[in-house]
């Protein structure tokens, strides 16, 4: 590679330089959202995202060329081992008034990250760094790479297999009404439960979806239908409600 990073370099390791570097400059930093959830679950990520309290332009002067992608929103692509990780500041969302982007942020700290996140098994973060920890629910029993912070309640949900928004459903879903589709997806292909007030929230507000682009809705039920898990997706849509006219 230019940088001279070794070629075995995945996106666990850029993510783990990236961790190690904001630790060393005296900030917070964590692996956050689905990379944890999946690391617990057995699965290999996709990708790897950072939380942590350094402010984007904070994190311009950190790491020479990172993308100001969102930085509205405190999103920022930072490169290192030759591979880009977009790391997330900590934050707390304003209202949703096109259904999908918080007006407004105010950079916080990770309490209110994890609560204005979707559901709680996206809610975790991992502190890499931090002495291996035992895991009772990953298939193989393998011990997990680092110390896991639950805010809200998402361990427990991973243990018993069920996918519940954080705190209350119905404002999770008034922020992006996409979240009912997302719910659908996660449960599906996990083989998850929906909570039951979860699940009452989605078809309460089921007719909601037209209020959604057709390109969002469109991706999401492309992920669901080229999974495995189709049929179960395909059940639970419609046991929710939301294989009406508005998809």
């Amino acid at each position: 590679m230019a940088d001279g990073s070794p070629e075995q370099a995945g996106p666990r390791e850029a993510a783990l330089a990236v961790v190690t570097h904001l630790r060393a400059q005296g900030h917070e930093a964590y692996f956050a959202g689905g990379c944890v959830r999946d690391e617990l679950l057995g699965l290999d990520p996709g990708d790897y995202d950072v939380a942590t309290d350094a402010t984007p332009d904070r994190l311009a002067k950190l790491f020479h060329g990172a993308r100001l992608v969102g930085a509205k929103f405190g999103v920022v692509q930072v490169r290192k081992l030759g591979i880009w990780t977009e790391v997330a500041t900590f934050r707390t969302d304003g209202s949703y008034s096109d259904r999908r982007r918080p007006d407004e942020v105010v950079f916080s700290d990770r309490q209110s990250d994890a609560e204005r996140r979707d559901f709680t098994i996206n809610a975790l973060f991992l502190d890499p760094l931090a002495e291996a920890q035992d895991w009772t629910a990953r298939p193989n029993g393998d011990h997990i790479a680092g110390h896991v912070i639950d805010l809200v309640g998402g361990l427990r949900d991973l243990e018993q297999g069920v996918l519940r928004a954080v705190g209350d459903p119905h404002k999770r879903l008034a922020e992006d009404q996409l979240r009912a589709l997302r719910a659908v997806r996660f449960a599906a292909r996990l083989g998850f439960e929906i909570e039951a007030t979860t699940a009452q929230a989605i078809t309460a507000h089921a007719g909601e979806l037209e209020g959604i682009s057709r390109e969002r809705i469109g991706g999401e039920l492309r992920r669901m239908m080229t999974h495995a898990s189709r049929a179960q997706a395909a059940a639970l849509l419609e046991a929710l409600g939301l294989d009406g006219p508005p998809l």
